[in-house]
């Protein structure tokens, strides 16, 4: 049964392979009521115009950091800020700093900082010349800002030990499941330690993910918990997580959009349509680009470490490789991380890319929190299992407008957004998760099987993370 499990690993590796090989045309596939203006994206098919132009371009870099090149402004707590000689000394890259060029970054500053370095923003110099025109912060804006205060008075960002050991639980239960079947001989105890393996790594991701987005001594102490267990260089990871977290389902910034010509999310201008007979098949074969997710990962993991000489990474890595290794039959470790990856993909996935998707004149329109509420929308989940695997991705919105809160929080914070959205003219939106993933592949069919569009973009990266 050994042999014959090893037969068929390596018959549907091959075919995976070869399969995501002819999909990725280039490597970065998975780098991965209301108002009127609300009750457009309500339906999970409703998507951006059939007729879009072509999205204006981000806004280049104001300077160089020489003078006589222009001003780099960015606005925080209504004060203008010039970083034009600082946005090379920011730690997370230069890419945010450009990103934001003459706009309202207070959101995700407060998101997305720790307490020190927001406490040290106000060092910053004062712009001298502000730029104008520029629209000042909606009625929700100023709201949300005054809900996070009031969270933040109120200890919801403050992590619970019980919680977290709640968290590691089913990861450490489920991988050893996996490690000791695998182990086994025979097939079906192969197949099923197989299946604990990819459950357990997708657990793993999950809490890599808490540990990079959280601010807290414990969760800076688990850091490299991503790289030992969960395979993947945390740094590299937050690099690109975080432009998707700030500009959600937008065009040329959201690398986790970026999935033609694999997979359509817009109707395509034939200049970039460049398989149209298989995009007419894409809401059949989608799995097969997602389960490369993982692998695809890992692969990039490798090179950013090495290439950036992130020589305590690059150990973990090598750790992490070695003893899983050494404690599970390769084929099947490589099997259970394909799998891992359809899993994964299909859970970060459906919760945005059927809603909202911003290109053209809606490409950076709305202010953080109304695009937030127009481009995700939570799955409901109906038992504990689920709940389990989803690892509080089913809180989508809850996590995106505070992904440093820890996701125990979640259930109770739902509510409170429910209520803001009703005060605040925005729309809450929730289903249920064999639904939502229903509506993604319907989205897929409808794209899929739909005319060209001339002038809309593809998903190119404005700012590559690596």
């Amino acid at each position: 049964p050994r042999a014959s499990f090893s037969r068929r690993g390596k018959m549907l590796t091959t075919l995976l392979i070869a399969g995501g090989c002819a999909l990725l045309q280039r490597p970065r596939l998975l780098q991965a009521s209301a108002p009127q203006s609300l009750r457009l994206a309500a339906s999970p098919l409703a998507q951006v115009p059939a007729a879009a132009p072509a999205p204006a371009a981000a806004q280049p870099p104001a300077s160089s950091g020489k003078k006589g090149k222009g001003r780099l402004n960015i606005r925080i707590d209504d004060e203008w800020y010039d970083l034009t000689n600082w946005r090379a000394a920011h730690p997370a890259g230069t890419h945010w700093i450009d990103a934001y060029n003459n706009s309202d970054a207070t959101e995700v500053m407060y998101a997305f900082h720790s307490d020190k370095a927001i406490s040290m923003f106000k060092r910053l110099p004062n712009s001298r010349a502000p730029p104008e025109g520029i629209a000042p912060p909606s009625a929700s804006t100023y709201a949300f800002r005054e809900l996070r205060q009031r969270l933040v008075e109120e200890g919801w960002f403050k992590i619970h030990p019980l919680g977290e050991l709640q968290k590691l639980a089913p990861w450490s239960a489920v991988t050893a499941a996996g490690v000791w079947l695998a182990r086994r001989s025979g097939f079906w105890s192969a197949f099923a330690g197989v299946v604990c393996l990819a459950i357990g790594n997708s657990l793993a991701g999950w809490l890599s993910h808490d540990y990079v987005h959280g601010r807290q001594p414990f969760a800076w102490a688990m850091r490299g918990f991503g790289e030992l267990i969960g395979g993947m260089s945390t740094t590299w990871w937050s690099n690109k997580h975080n432009m998707h977290h700030a500009l959600t389902n937008e065009v040329g910034y959201d690398e986790d959009i970026a999935l033609d010509p694999a997979l359509h999310l817009w109707a395509p201008d034939p200049r970039h349509d460049t398989l149209p007979w298989l995009r007419q098949w894409q809401h059949v074969y989608w799995p097969l680009p997602y389960s490369i997710l993982f692998l695809y990962w890992r692969f990039d993991s490798i090179r950013y470490v090495l290439k950036d000489k992130k020589w305590g990474e690059a150990a973990r890595l090598a750790a992490h490789w070695a003893a899983f290794s050494a404690l599970v039959p390769f084929r099947l470790l490589l099997a259970s991380v394909w799998l891992s990856g359809l899993i994964t993909a299909t859970i970060v996935t459906v919760t945005h890319q059927s809603e909202e998707i911003f290109l053209g004149d809606t490409l950076r329109k709305y202010d953080f929190v109304e695009a937030q509420f127009r481009s995700t929308r939570d799955a409901k989940c109906n038992n504990w299992f689920s709940d389990v695997l989803w690892g509080g991705m089913q809180w989508q919105l809850e996590h995106h407008l505070f992904p440093t809160m820890p996701r125990y929080r979640y259930p109770a914070l739902s509510k409170v957004l429910a209520q803001f959205a009703s005060e605040n003219d925005l729309t809450y939106r929730v289903t249920g998760e064999f639904k939502i993933i229903g509506d993604n592949v319907a989205l897929l069919k409808k794209i899929g099987q739909g005319p060209q569009q001339p002038g809309n973009p593809n998903s190119e990266p404005l700012f590559k993370q690596v």
